[in-house]
């Protein structure tokens, strides 16, 4: 009896220590995590000009701010008093060049305002070029030196507002591809590669989404031990399937603009999702999989957090409809991808009798402790 008692005793101990253990690794990790997914950004509204092109360049305050020496609660009147410096930093690092040749750039004053609850900063700057002012081309260099992770979302339109009859278009620009032609309609199949290509890039940078997934499917070990590996195969295959769903419809409704909800609010509950998926697992870790239902309503609000990228690049007005497709298309393969990579390792570690403990419940504990640190920056708007 007494052999009993100190064994379970033991066991106790050991679950104790191999869950605070998961806690602490992720609570370590968490913030870099979290600086990843929510990297900087800029925005840039390119308009094609007779004689070269307007820039309209927005950023956060508070990347302005730590960029010119300021703290991050730095005043508006601040900024405004180092407005000069902020220009020459902001533009610095932009450059347009036309068929003539490099094109001078001028900038005009500085606005501070507010977009999706955020205090931002815009300068705008003319670029002035030599004969012949065609095929524009801009390159960005600001920010990325200092951070690699950077975007810039840029909207490009031609003279009057409009590319013609193609009407606006959208790019973005990372660490390895910083320039893009101004002017002028992608064609079909170059609007499809780019859509799907963000749509992927999204999926696997967005560590919330493919927690909330991974949360999904993370007793599909045990499935697959006890009821076979196809029977285990089917039900991950519903529960992605009644994801994919959910966030269709939202992320459609949001990009053709019938329906949409506040950024803040949208974040803090898909934080709330990996919490509440990642705790049903710790309570229940003999579960097969998590209920499609679940898997359905949860990814209705995801959609509108992939939509949040849409609004960024914004669709061409000539390939609406095919951009909002492959941008979809690109989400679905990223997913597939990573749930038929995830599926393989839960497989073989379900061979052993520590799975539940270990993987499902350490693992999921510590995907818990992530999306509760998420939940409390953005309900807090941190």
């Amino acid at each position: 009896m007494g052999t009993n008692v100190e064994q379970r005793t033991r066991t106790s101990r050991t679950t104790g220590r191999l869950l605070a253990t998961s806690a602490l690794v992720t609570l370590l990790g968490v913030p870099s995590l979290a600086a990843a997914h929510m990297g900087s950004t800029k925005s840039i509204a390119a308009r094609v000009t007779e004689d070269g092109a307007h820039l309209d360049v927005t950023i956060d305050a508070v990347d302005a701010a730590l960029a010119i020496g300021l703290p991050t609660t730095a005043s508006p009147e601040q900024l405004q008093e180092r407005g000069a410096l902020l220009r020459g930093w902001l533009v610095g690092g932009l450059s347009v060049v036309a068929d003539g040749g490099p094109c001078t750039p001028q900038t005009t004053d500085l606005v501070l305002g507010e977009g999706d609850g955020r205090a931002n900063v815009t300068v705008g700057v003319d670029f002035t070029c030599p004969a012949p002012a065609s095929n524009l081309r801009l390159r960005d260099d600001t920010v990325f030196e200092s951070d690699p992770d950077h975007e810039a979302f840029i909207a490009i339109s031609g003279p009057g507002g409009s590319t013609g009859d193609g009407g606006s278009t959208g790019a973005v620009l990372r660490d390895g591809s910083r320039d893009v032609l101004l002017g002028g309609v992608p064609s079909a199949w170059q609007t499809a590669k780019n859509f799907v290509n963000e749509g992927a890039i999204h999926l696997v940078t967005g560590y919330d989404h493919l927690l909330f997934l991974l949360s999904l499917i993370l007793s599909a070990g045990l499935a697959a031990k006890r009821l076979g590996l196809r029977r285990a195969l089917r039900d991950v295959a519903w529960v992605v399937t009644a994801f994919t769903v959910g966030h269709s419809i939202s992320l459609v409704a949001s990009a053709l603009g019938l329906l949409s909800l506040p950024s803040q609010l949208v974040e803090s509950v898909i934080a709330a999702s990996i919490v509440f998926v990642a705790v049903l697992n710790i309570v229940k870790p003999e579960a097969r999989v998590a209920r499609p239902q679940i898997a359905a309503a949860f990814g209705i609000i995801h959609g509108f957090g992939f939509s949040s990228v849409l609004a960024d690049v914004g669709l061409p007005a000539a390939h609406r409809a095919l951009a909002l497709g492959a941008f979809n298309v690109g989400i679905e393969l990223a997913q597939l991808a990573f749930v038929g990579v995830a599926m393989i390792p839960l497989v073989w570690m379900a061979r052993h009798r520590r799975y539940p403990l270990v993987v499902v419940r350490g693992g999921s504990l510590a995907i818990a402790a992530m999306g509760c640190v998420w939940l409390a920056e953005r309900s807090l708007g941190l």
